[in-house]
């Protein structure tokens, strides 16, 4: 259906699934806040498949890194606002909470008002069935002068070589076929790698248990939650400042650096908890909390945003959409085993609630060694290249072993 129609798609579907929530609320119906929810889970999954793709296909090369990262902006931004208004005091209480649902049906009301006027992807369009070579030809050029700003002369070249090149393969890979192409098969599990070392970072343990470790550690119930908010800024102040440098020092080094880093910040995370479990001593806790802003901080920066888009940069147009719904499955599953995970081990070594357990924070640090050696060695660098660029990049390599 094209990016933009899957976008319109994914909006149209949680606008029905906010209505379905305020409704759910003023007739006391469980199974429609359910049903609800089901569909706001599909729609934000469409959004994040196809949202990614729609910013790297339309941004010119020299700024693709930032304006990919703007998703990831508004992402941490929305949670930061979403901490605040969850709050007890303002809107988390059994009698406010539909407003929330009414924020973000306004939010989505006015972004549904805006797509109608937003153009195609130019490479989607390049890679479509020509009929009409005029039509077809015209509706790339002016795709291309909306997003790129250029003059109608360059427009043209610039939707000639998209034509030519996306013509000379028009069929789209599935799934299963983009595994036959050494090419394609390494950017997916590049894309998967990054994906899946990010949701097993702590990443979802940190979110669901952030509230919790702050009681925990003396805080009360409204002091916790406008802490929990001011970690939530610290993945927004994160998030800026990769937008500051991710197109001056590139995806690979900001990845691998942010990677390491976050195991060391996991080290720290542990090495806290167990000595304020031990001492519990108030100056230990301002440490914890303090190390969990960090790890928020740096996940923003690198991680949590780039593995929305990096698998789109690393695999050419005709795959990209399979290519990048794999690894987004894989965020999806490993978001759970976290989670799941800390209670397995709980159970099985009586923990306490709310503490999180050495071991199980020590099995969330191995993907990320794990990923660093992977993305060392085998990552090559998108910022400012095309797919050609870095396929011949490979192809060459390849002949030299």
């Amino acid at each position: 259906f094209g990016r933009k129609k899957g976008v319109i798609v994914s909006i149209v579907t949680q606008v029905v699934s906010s209505i379905l929530a305020i409704t759910s609320y003023w007739i006391v119906n469980h199974i429609l806040f359910t049903l609800a929810r089901f569909l706001m889970g599909v729609g934000i999954t469409i959004s994040m498949g196809i949202a990614a793709m729609f910013v790297t296909e339309a941004s010119p090369a020299y700024c693709r890194g930032v304006s990919s990262l703007i998703n990831g902006v508004l992402l941490q931004f929305s949670l930061t606002v979403g901490a605040v208004l969850a709050m007890p005091k303002v809107l988390g209480s059994e009698t406010h909470w539909w407003y929330l649902y009414l924020f973000q049906l306004s939010i989505n009301t006015v972004v549904l008002c805006i797509l109608p006027i937003v153009h195609e992807s130019p490479s989607y369009l390049a890679s479509q069935e020509v009929k009409h070579h005029h039509t077809f030809k015209s509706k790339i050029v002016a795709s291309v002068k909306y997003y790129h700003e250029i003059s109608d002369e360059e427009a043209e070249r610039f939707a000639e070589n998209l034509i030519e090149t996306h013509q000379i393969s028009r069929s789209q890979e599935s799934i299963l076929s983009v595994w036959k192409t050494p090419f394609n098969r390494r950017g997916t599990l590049l894309g998967m790698m990054v994906t899946f070392a990010m949701a097993m970072s702590g990443i979802t343990v940190i979110n669901a248990f952030a509230f919790e470790i702050l009681m925990d550690v003396g805080m009360k119930q409204d002091t916790a939650a406008v802490a929990n908010a001011a970690i939530c800024f610290f993945s927004f102040a994160g998030i800026l400042v990769s937008t500051k440098i991710i197109d001056h020092f590139g995806r690979r080094p900001l990845l691998i650096s942010t990677f390491a880093f976050l195991t060391l910040v996991n080290v720290a995370i542990i090495s806290l908890m167990y000595a304020y479990e031990k001492t519990q001593n108030q100056i230990v806790s301002y440490f914890l909390i303090s190390t969990i802003c960090m790890f928020n901080f740096l996940f923003a920066m690198g991680p949590g945003p780039l593995s929305m888009f990096i698998t789109g940069e690393l695999v050419p147009q005709t795959c990209r959409s399979a290519s990048s719904k794999i690894p987004h499955s894989d965020l999806l599953s490993s978001c759970q085993k976290p989670d799941i995970r800390i209670h397995g081990v709980r159970n099985i070594f009586h923990c306490s609630n709310g503490k999180l357990d050495v071991l199980c924070l020590t099995l969330l640090s191995i993907p990320q060694v794990v990923a660093v050696l992977v993305l060392f060695f085998l990552l090559p660098e998108t910022k400012g290249r095309n797919v050609e660029e870095i396929r011949e990049e490979y192809e060459r390599k390849a002949l030299l072993r």
